[in-house]
C-alpha cells in the first residue's frame, strides 16, 4: 500500500518536471523537434552533379588519412585496426550571416544527403555602457586572496602541489546598478578583473526554445540562495523519485503473483540490453574523444 501511495504522490508532484525532462530531452536530441529555424531537406540524388558523390566514405577516409600519417613518418609502422570500424561522429556543418539572418548547411557524408536551415532574426544585442571600462584593479585583489589561502587549503588536506596552480573556471559576480540613471547588468570576472557592463531591460535574452533546453541542462549549485540553487532541489529530487519509481514499480509488480513470470522475463532482456548499451557506449567514448 504505501509503495503504490508514494509511486502515485511523487508522480503527481513532480509531474512538470518529468514533462519538461521528457520533451527537452527530445528537442536535445532532435534538432527538428520545436524548431526555432525553417529547414530545408535535400536530397542526395540534386547533390549528384556538385561532387558530394564522389566524397570518400569513412572506410576510404580512414585509408586516406592513414597513407598519408605514413608519408609523414615514414620510420613509423602505422596500421589500420580492422577490428574497429572508422566512423564519422557529425555531420559537415557551413554557416552564414544575411543581415540578421542566419542561415547553416549540414552535410550528412554517410547518405549524403543534406539540410538547409534559416533561423530568425537574433534578438537585440545586449547594449554595451561604459565602454571604456574593459577591466578593472581592486585593492586588495580578490583573486590574490584565493590565491593566497589555496596553500592553506592543501597544507590541511595534506597535499603539495608539484607545478604551478592554474586558475579553473571564471568565477563571475553578477550584479545590478544604475549608470546616469540607467539600469544596468554589471558582470564582474573574478580571474582577470574583466568587467561587462550592459543595458538592462529585464529581458532573458532566450527564446522559448533556448530557454527549455537551457533548463534541461542546468546543473551544479551555486553558492547563493536563489531560483537556480531552488531548481537544482528539484534536480534532485527527480533523480530520487525516478529511483523510487523503479523501487515502487517492481514491489508493485511483485505483488501482482500472475504476472511474475512475464515479468521476470522483461527484466531479464531489460538487463541484457542495458549490459549490451553500457559497453557499446563505452567502447564509443573509448574509441572517440567526444
Amino acid at each position: 500500500m504505501f509503495a503504490r501511495r508514494a509511486h502515485l504522490y511523487i508522480g503527481l508532484f513532480l509531474l512538470p518536471w518529468v514533462f519538461l525532462y521528457g520533451a527537452t530531452g527530445a528537442m536535445l536530441n532532435h534538432s527538428g523537434l520545436f524548431p526555432e529555424a525553417t529547414m530545408q531537406t535535400v536530397d542526395a540524388n540534386e547533390l549528384t552533379d556538385s561532387g558530394w558523390a564522389t566524397f570518400p566514405n569513412q572506410s576510404e577516409l580512414a585509408e586516406q588519412v592513414i597513407d598519408a600519417m605514413r608519408r609523414a613518418s615514414p620510420e613509423s609502422t602505422i596500421v589500420l585496426d580492422p577490428d574497429h570500424a572508422a566512423e564519422f561522429t557529425n555531420e559537415l556543418g557551413f554557416q552564414w550571416q544575411e543581415g540578421e539572418t542566419r542561415h547553416t548547411v549540414h552535410l550528412n557524408p554517410v547518405d549524403k544527403s543534406a539540410w538547409v536551415a534559416t533561423f530568425p532574426q537574433n534578438r537585440e544585442p545586449l547594449e554595451p555602457v561604459l565602454k571604456e571600462i574593459n577591466r578593472v584593479e581592486l585593492t586588495p585583489n580578490p583573486m590574490a586572496i584565493a590565491t593566497q589561502t589555496v596553500p592553506t587549503v592543501l597544507d590541511a588536506a595534506g597535499m603539495q602541489p608539484a607545478d604551478k596552480l592554474e586558475p579553473l573556471g571564471w568565477c563571475k559576480l553578477n550584479f545590478l546598478a544604475t549608470v546616469d540613471d540607467s539600469p544596468v547588468r554589471v558582470t564582474y570576472v573574478l580571474r582577470d578583473g574583466h568587467v561587462d557592463v550592459t543595458r538592462y531591460t529585464g529581458e532573458d535574452g532566450y527564446s522559448p526554445r533556448q530557454f527549455f533546453v537551457r533548463l534541461h541542462t542546468s546543473h551544479g549549485q551555486p553558492p547563493h540562495w536563489n531560483g537556480r540553487q531552488l531548481w537544482s532541489f528539484f534536480i534532485d529530487a527527480m533523480a530520487i523519485a525516478m529511483v523510487t519509481w523503479g523501487v515502487t514499480g517492481l514491489l508493485m509488480w511483485w505483488q501482482i503473483k500472475r504476472t511474475r513470470l512475464i515479468g521476470s522475463g522483461v527484466i531479464a532482456i531489460s538487463v541484457l540490453t542495458a549490459a549490451f548499451m553500457y559497453y557499446s557506449m563505452m567502447d564509443f567514448y573509448a574509441a572517440t574523444k567526444l
